[in-house]
Formats: structure tokens, sequence, C-alpha cells
């Protein structure tokens, strides 16, 4: 499958394992984006990406350190834990915290066109954590489609 327009425009930036996170997050940067979390540090491909996400309302660095913690003991809003921090934590049991790799797109659009980024990434990637919700409260990017250049860093 070639990659859409629109992907080929991403700049993705890290390949940092949870570890090296762990002891220094300034690596990760305060703007807003999406990041995707991998086994090894491998190339962002379909079939290769545990998790995608996004930080359209808070920083890169603030929205990937919530997935640095064991938040068992801190159950989410109404007692619901998330889904893709329990797989993300189970993975990092399985495979270590050098084995867990995030890398991350800096892109300072609107918080709407950041979820669609990430239902476009989930749609393209086909992340072995994430649910489809996200494609249908979201518009996905088409093949042909591409993103305002200004607004990626």
């Amino acid at each position: 499958m070639d990659q859409p327009a629109w992907f080929k425009q991403l700049a993705w930036q890290g390949g940092v394992h949870v570890a090296a996170l762990n002891e220094n997050r300034a690596q990760v940067p305060e703007f807003t984006g999406c990041y995707v979390f991998t086994v090894g540090k491998v190339p962002v491909a379909p079939g290769r990406v545990l998790y995608v996400g996004e930080a359209a309302r808070q920083s890169l660095r603030r929205r990937v350190a919530s997935y640095l913690t064991d938040f068992r003991s801190r159950p989410g809003p109404r007692g619901r834990q998330h889904k893709g921090k329990a797989f993300i934590l189970e993975a990092r049991q399985r495979s270590g915290d050098h084995g867990i790799y995030v890398q991350w797109v800096e892109y300072g659009a609107s918080p709407a066109d950041i979820h669609t980024l990430e239902a476009s990434l989930i749609n393209y990637l086909n992340p072995a954590a994430n649910d489809r919700v996200e494609e249908e409260r979201h518009p996905v990017l088409a093949e042909w489609e591409r993103l305002n250049p200004r607004l990626i860093r």
C-alpha cells in the first residue's frame, strides 16, 4: 500500500525508549501533535505501531508522560481505566522499558484537526491497541489530501 500524501508530509521525531524518557522527559516537546508507541526502534508504518495518541489540548510531553507511570493505583474519571495506557503498560512489562519506543510529530493545528490526524493515523497504521472509535467520531483524511505544511514542525 502506498503511503497517503498527508502521511508523507509528517516529520516523525523521537524514536526514544521509555526508559530514557523516564530519566528525561524534556526530550519530548512542549507542543501539540500526535505520538505512537512501537516495540523496538522501527519506522512508523502499518503493522509496526502498538498505539496512536494525540495531544490536542496539552503538550506532547505532558500527554506522553501520562503513559510512563503505573496508573493502576489511580483509576481514571468515574473509576475507568484508559485502555491504551493499560495496553502500553502490559507491553512495557513484556518488552521492558528499553524495548518500547515513542515517536511523535509536532502539529500546531486546532484540536479538531489534530483529532482528524489521529483518526487518520489509526485508520492507516492499524495499531494493535486503538479502538476504531476515533474513526467514527472524527473524519479521516483521504489518501490524496495534504496537511497545511505551516502547521507541521
